[in-house]
């Protein structure tokens, strides 16, 4: 019996003493680790305040990578909730909240995770460093609340070993992540950036290589669209949209690039509508009157916005559903050889349904290059791989592609489910040798030369 008792007192000690210590054990707990990113502060922000690409940061998914996702709410920002449930006991179920989100400053997460503890929360700071203050600072902050939970105080002793060790790994793997995003604020650019499905075509294709000189690039461009506006005339074809270059090369000394026209039998529109090519030329011409009469450098700004906002309508129209396996009726289209037998470099092609990545640009084209990487920066950021080849629908005549107001609208091919974009599909005639812009049948070499913008040479913008 004595033993008895001095078991039972031994156990009240240690009882008290497990409460006077726990009492003495802080209620609540914090844990930061940091890092530093020379990556625009939008890429940070976009990244870090939605659940694009939550899987490819975050450690949570370490634990057990065939756990169930469910994002609810909106895209990105406050009340984008994210929801997990794993099978394995350790991990359990639980989910992600953002409730403050203040661009630049500070993201906060409310976490509901297994584990004791209240009011849990996951806070991003953003602090901007380096000598230009171009490099971002994020520091992690985890915070959670014991109260009066005893046993939560000393399970509080652990939180540096597992939720540190968490965010460490997850902050490594977000810095090998942004690592891998091209360095362009695309916060920057004036338009909007959206995903879009475009219909499968029938178009022209003509392809060139020009140096990198704007005239020089001009000229090929102008004999190439002299070609392709041949045989459209030959086949009574008439342009489905406006005049696309796709870009094949960028390099430091030469541009190898296609000339595309889409195209449908003359007549086969829809009633009323008007070509958007012929559009794009009396937009232009509109322009360069207004730009005559300009009031000003502020009025011109105002009218690149209401351009911007135009286009930015009219692509938005494209974005339904598709049927990436529909292909248009094909057409019956010769393509003769010129004059003394000169090789004819058009070919006709059946471009399929595809998804891309958009957004408008008003300016000379010489920005152009920037433009497409600032395209591929936003839709890396929200989990898109570019693929295929970027392109630029021309909304103006090739002649006043260097002006102020010129309007492009750009485009980049993307992956759908990890699958590339389908092939163009070419049916007359065989492919023949790139080379420089052939001169159309009947002009010499230096074709089209007389309108071709004459300026410094073209290159490329880097932030």
């Amino acid at each position: 019996m004595t033993r008895v008792i001095e078991w039972l007192i031994s156990l009240l000690i240690v009882a008290a003493l497990f409460v006077v210590i726990a009492l003495f054990l802080p209620a609540t707990r914090t844990v930061s680790h940091s890092v530093e990113t020379n990556r625009p502060m939008s890429t940070v922000n976009d990244i870090l305040s939605s659940y694009t690409r939550f899987a490819d940061w975050n450690a949570l998914v370490n634990h057990d990578p065939r756990m169930k996702l469910d994002i609810t709410g909106p895209e990105s920002g406050v009340g984008a909730k994210l929801s997990f449930h794993s099978n394995d006991a350790t991990v359990g179920e639980g989910s992600w909240e953002l409730v403050e989100f203040e661009p630049g400053r500070k993201i906060v997460y409310a976490l509901d995770t297994p584990g004791r503890g209240s009011n849990k929360t996951m806070t991003f700071d953003f602090e901007r460093t380096g000598q230009r203050k171009q490099n971002v600072k994020i520091t992690q902050t985890f915070d959670v609340d014991y109260g009066y939970d005893l046993i939560g105080r000393y399970a509080g002793l652990y939180v540096t070993d597992n939720v540190g060790e968490d965010m460490k790994l997850g902050l490594g793997k977000f810095s090998n992540l942004i690592a891998t995003i091209p360095r362009f604020d695309y916060s920057q650019h004036d338009a909007e950036f959206a995903f879009v499905d475009l219909p499968a075509q029938n178009v022209l294709s003509a392809t060139a290589t020009a140096k990198r000189a704007n005239d020089d690039i001009a000229v090929a461009m102008t004999n190439q669209l002299k070609w392709i506006e041949q045989v459209m005339e030959e086949n009574e074809l008439e342009s489905a949209g406006p005049l696309r270059i796709v870009t094949n090369e960028f390099g430091s000394d030469a541009y190898g690039f296609d000339v595309v026209m889409p195209v449908r039998p003359e007549g086969s529109g829809p009633a009323g509508e008007q070509d958007a090519s012929e559009e794009g030329d009396d937009v232009a011409a509109a322009d360069g009157e207004e730009a005559a009469e300009g009031n000003g450098a502020a009025a011109e700004g105002a009218d690149a916005e209401e351009r911007i906002a135009k286009i930015s309508q009219e692509r938005v129209q494209l974005d339904d559903p598709f049927d990436a396996g529909a292909m248009p009726e094909v057409l019956d289209i010769e393509i003769k050889p010129g004059r003394n037998n000169t090789a004819n470099p058009v070919v006709y092609l059946q471009v399929p349904a595809h998804r891309a990545v958009t957004t408008t640009y008003v300016g000379p084209a010489p920005a152009l290059p920037r433009v497409r990487d600032l395209i591929r920066a936003w839709a890396m950021v929200r989990g898109a791989e570019t693929a295929d080849r970027p392109y630029e629908d021309y909304r103006i005549k090739i002649e006043d592609m260097l002006s102020d107001t010129a309007e492009f609208q750009a485009y980049w091919p993307v992956k759908v489910g990890n699958e590339m974009p389908g092939a163009a599909v070419q049916l007359v005639p065989e492919p023949v040798a790139e080379g420089k812009g052939s001169p159309p049948p009947g002009e010499e070499g230096d074709a089209g030369e007389e309108d071709a913008p004459a300026d410094a040479e073209e290159t490329e913008s880097a932030e």
